[in-house]
């Protein structure tokens, strides 16, 4: 018979081995998450860097044009079309062989777990709770889920999507590529299948303030802390998803359209209009109230036109972005524009000389289309917008 010194001591030891269990699993959890935070410093710091390795890496039959994205047959576009030569058609019923929450759980393989304790973290979850991008929230998004060329236009397929799922699935790539493994990347295989996770369409616009004999173009550098998407790169402006305006169950319809987006990321990026950001409670009123009633005028009457240049993936993320260019006369912007911001949340507006943009020049536009550190989907919308400049009625400046 064990004595209770005996049983004592068995406790004991057994507590021991509990305490050195958990200090042990602490330590482990707590170097999980030093990894991710340093790998998602790699993300912010180094996106341009990830993306020209994940071109490189990318099989050659990805790239069909001569833009540095990965595209589909037709989706680059042979002219500049109007926005109308887009066909938006949405989709109530469920699409088949969807497998994206399989393959959402599948990323989260990449991820630390719960610091408290629990299961893998998802990767929108690890940049609110792990970078305390607290500002980051799982608002609607359309959700493409088929792109198919279309005598010269483009049709797009929708669903209705989460934010939060695009990260998940699509986003999540960036960080894995600066993890140096491609397990994921290689489990999902084709690009241009949508089925397989949750997209988000970018509708990225090159804005070109245009003079009697002059042009200027304009460009963002966005801040790595505030933004996931194309973190401490140079892109164009305005960029933003493509998603309804507020919370609201009828904007999900109402929003539908593409240049109500453009409109909206007018608002947000050059303005910094508090509204637009898409968290609010009430329905925009895109009829009535600056700058929508006077974007919206000037479109009607030609002084403003939005032409579509196509479709690409980005090669780092695979994430669909619509590449448009906007082309505004000079007197319209300079009055919608008049207390235009040259910092707002997301980054630094560069607006060149006295804020008439950087010079549309075949010098200028190489200089940032050509730049190791310009997005790019940016990169592919100045040289399309060069390369149809005389359509564009640019061939002027």
């Amino acid at each position: 018979m064990m004595k209770v010194s005996d049983w004592t001591a068995l406790v004991g030891l057994a507590l021991t081995m509990v305490g050195i269990g958990v200090a042990v699993w602490t330590t482990l959890r707590g170097r999980s998450v030093r990894s991710y935070l340093k790998t998602r410093e790699r993300v912010r710091k180094h996106q341009a860097q990830l993306s020209a390795d994940a071109w490189n890496r990318a099989d050659s039959a990805w790239k069909r044009h001569d833009v540095p994205m990965l595209t589909s047959d037709g989706w680059i576009l042979p002219n500049p079309v109007g926005l109308d030569r887009v066909r938006l058609r949405w989709l109530d019923a469920p699409i088949t062989a969807d497998r994206s929450a399989a393959n959402a759980a599948r990323a989260s393989r990449l991820l630390p777990r719960d610091p408290d304790g629990g299961r893998r973290l998802r990767y929108s979850k690890s940049l609110v709770r792990l970078d305390h991008m607290d500002h980051l929230f799982n608002g609607a998004v359309y959700r493409p889920v088929s792109i198919t060329p279309d005598r010269g236009g483009l049709v797009l397929d929708f669903q209705a999507g989460h934010y939060f799922d695009y990260l998940d699935t699509s986003e999540v790539l960036a960080y894995e590529s600066a993890t140096g493994r491609h397990r994921y990347r290689n489990a999902l295989k084709d690009p241009f299948d949508l089925r397989a996770r949750s997209a988000s369409l970018g509708v990225l616009t090159l804005t070109i303030r245009r003079g009697p004999d002059t042009a200027g173009f304009f460009m963002h550098a966005r801040d790595g802390g505030q933004v996931v998407v194309g973190s401490e790169v140079m892109h164009v402006i305005p960029a933003g998803e493509f998603a309804p305006s507020d919370r609201t169950y009828e904007s999900l319809r109402h929003d539908f359209d593409i240049w109500l987006t453009i409109m909206r990321e007018y608002a947000e990026e050059f303005l910094n209009m508090e509204e637009a950001y898409g968290q609010g409670g009430e329905w925009l009123d895109y009829y009535n109230k600056f700058p929508y009633r006077q974007l919206n005028e000037a479109r009607d009457d030609g002084r403003l036109t939005v032409q579509v240049l196509g479709l690409g993936l980005d090669p780092l993320t695979w994430k669909p972005e619509l590449l448009t260019v906007c082309i505004i006369d000079a007197e319209v912007f300079d009055a919608v524009f008049k207390n235009m911001v040259r910092k707002g949340p997301e980054g630094t507006l560069v607006v060149g000389r006295e804020g008439q943009g950087l010079p549309f020049d075949q010098e200028t536009v190489n200089l940032y289309a050509n730049h190791v550190n310009t997005r790019r989907g940016a990169s592919s919308c100045l040289n399309l917008a060069w390369r149809h400049r005389k359509l564009l009625r640019l061939s002027r400046t």
